[in-house]
């Protein structure tokens, strides 16, 4: 036989090398929010985190899922309950009233409608006031008061140690400061305020 003649098979076809095409990389975060950036949503997972620093908007290990939006799904207190009840890692979002204010708070346990009141303890919640045009920085405030960290009753919003939640009045926000419930004040006044609009993510761990 020719050494150098070729060598066809019936049985495999001529091979071709196929250049291989990596996937692009994908920012794991779902930004679906009408109040707040990419960049809230980094600060707010670092955190979760408690990072010392902030993470990058393309390093954030969670999607945030919304599960309720005040303008499209209503802002009742039978709303809040039916679309975010029993959902562990929750993240409650707020647009002040006439104001570029923007506060939060985050459940790492679950809300349920009981009734009456009932408290549960944590001490990795935490509320918050966002980076704006008239807010240079962010403000964390940790749980102290771990004991009633988070209130759930029926006929109420979400509720936070007594101090931030949102009443049976749908669209009315209560914040009042107590040194023993949390580390740092996010308003200079106690007050109630109204809402433009809320929402509420589930915290998704990629």
């Amino acid at each position: 036989m020719d050494p150098n003649a070729l060598i066809s098979s019936t049985i495999l076809p001529a091979h071709k090398k196929i250049p291989v095409q990596l996937p692009v990389h994908e920012v794991h975060f779902i930004n679906s929010s009408s109040i707040s950036n990419d960049e809230h949503f980094a600060e707010i997972s670092s955190w979760i985190d408690r990072r010392p620093s902030k993470y990058d908007i393309t390093e954030i290990p969670y999607k945030f899922n919304l599960l309720l939006r005040g303008t499209r799904d209503g802002f009742t207190p039978e709303t809040f309950h039916r679309l975010c009840d029993n959902i562990p890692g929750t993240v409650v979002i707020i647009k002040v009233n006439g104001t570029n204010k923007i506060l939060g708070r985050y459940n790492p346990l679950v809300w349920t409608s009981n009734n009456p009141l009932e408290w549960f303890s944590t001490t990795d919640s935490f509320i918050f006031s966002l980076k704006t045009q008239n807010l240079p920085n962010s403000i964390l405030s940790r749980i102290i008061h771990a004991n009633e960290a988070i209130g759930c009753f029926k006929i109420y919003g979400p509720v936070f140690c007594g101090s931030f939640f949102m009443t049976n009045d749908s669209k009315i926000l209560w914040y009042k400061h107590y040194d023993s419930d949390y580390e740092k004040r996010l308003r200079s006044d106690d007050t109630s305020l109204l809402i433009d609009e809320f929402e509420v993510f589930q915290v998704l761990t990629n």
